[in-house]
């Protein structure tokens, strides 16, 4: 059985993080650097396709 793979991925720098197995761990990331950088950031599956529901702006509370 394939596990689900998630990314945090940020389309205004070329960065990307490491797969996760989990969707949270993913947003987690998503979130740091969102928050780091002041970009917003989303999480995509393992096809590359932006998850609904997983945009995350900087400052945006949990």
């Amino acid at each position: 059985m394939d596990v689900a793979r998630y990314r945090a991925h940020c389309p205004a720098c070329p960065w990307t993080s490491r797969d996760f197995s989990r969707y949270t761990t993913a947003e987690n990331a998503a979130r740091a650097h969102a928050d780091e950088k002041d970009h917003t950031c989303h999480v995509i599956d393992q096809y590359g396709l932006r998850v609904t529901g997983s945009t995350v702006r900087p400052g945006d509370e949990i």
